[in-house]
């Protein structure tokens, strides 16, 4: 591409599109570029039916209904969008007495921009996997890595393994779709997830629709050509036991990293988030800021709604920083 964007944002999650929208609303031009082949990142390829808690506003909202009316937000002032586009090289470069960044995608297509604003949310990420022998195997005959579409779970006999937030969401999530009850299956006593998803999973167990085995972990998966059953080891007590199982699914977390980004020289946060001035998200890079799950700074809240107001932070920093001006802080309002 010739032209030269004010803003290039890597990433068209959530995060990303909030980030189209404040850099539009300030009538900058804007290119994004997302590695996945549609719009809302992470959240609507991954968990699209699962219920987000913690935006403004919204009680609870599906990912997918999110990810559209984020899109709907972020792409109202003419942002161009390139989908299916991994970033791979940055270099600079200087034209007409400014110094431009130029990306370079996994398809050989370059763009060029003033600023760039990185919204990759974990980077590139695969499911953790449990340790059992031949787990591979199963993939595909009952044994899910995500929840994408409940029904495919209807009637069926559900075995959660994981302490997180996903694992207790889709404990509750599931309820009116999986045959009761649900078993929850974690390698400690104590849960990771939000205090109230625990307490209302708790709840069902007192009810009969949920059955929690801690601390536990599978052993073994047994089907003939699809998953049927799963043993069940107690380890605190060593007492085995098999839980019949069509569905198993393991929601233990991702490995993640940064991919190519993680070469440009970028100082991290940690392994797998790139640090920032959270005054200015900006990086260590001139010129590049970061906000969202991968910019990462002390004391930090991995949240969507964290995320938005970042995006906020970085677009008018960037915008500054393009026109030589004083940040001023900027009304969306009427």
């Amino acid at each position: 591409m010739s032209q030269v964007y004010d803003i290039t944002i890597i990433g068209a999650g959530p995060v990303g599109l909030a980030t189209a929208y404040y850099a539009g609303h300030r009538e900058a031009s804007v290119c994004i570029v997302e590695s996945l082949a549609q719009l809302g990142g992470q959240v609507a390829a991954v968990y699209p039916e699962k219920h987000v808690f913690d935006v403004a506003g919204h009680p609870k909202i599906q990912g997918q209904a999110l990810a559209d009316l984020c899109a709907k937000q972020g792409l109202q002032f003419g942002a161009d969008v390139l989908l299916a586009e991994e970033v791979m090289d940055l270099t600079r470069h200087g034209q007409n007495g400014e110094e431009i960044l130029r990306l370079t995608t996994n398809t050989g297509r370059t763009v060029q921009s003033r600023v760039l604003i990185v919204t990759a949310g974990h980077g590139a990420f695969e499911p953790r996997k449990l340790g059992v022998d031949g787990v591979d195997e199963w993939e595909g005959k009952g044994l899910h890595y995500f929840v994408r579409q409940k029904d495919v779970f209807r009637d069926k006999s559900c075995v959660i393994v994981g302490g997180g937030d996903s694992a207790l969401d889709w404990t509750l999530g599931l309820q009116d779709t999986a045959s009761l009850p649900i078993t929850l299956i974690h390698r400690r006593e104590r849960f990771r997830a939000l205090e109230s998803t625990v307490t209302a999973a708790k709840r069902l167990e007192e009810e009969g629709k949920v059955r929690i085995i801690v601390p536990a972990e599978v052993r073994e998966i047994e089907g003939n050509g699809s998953v049927e059953r799963v043993l069940v080891e107690n380890t605190s007590t060593g007492e085995t036991e098999e839980v019949p199982c069509d569905a198993l699914i393991t929601l233990l977390g991702f490995h993640s990293h940064l991919g190519s980004i993680a070469d440009w020289g970028l100082e991290l946060h940690g392994k797998r988030q790139i640090l920032v001035d959270p005054a200015t998200m900006e990086t260590s890079l001139p010129g590049v800021y970061a906000a969202g799950d991968v910019a990462g700074y002390g004391g930090k809240i991995t949240l969507i709604t964290i995320g938005f107001g970042e995006a906020a932070i970085a677009a008018n920093n960037a915008i500054a920083k393009i026109r030589g001006e004083k940040v001023q802080p900027k009304y969306s309002t009427d």
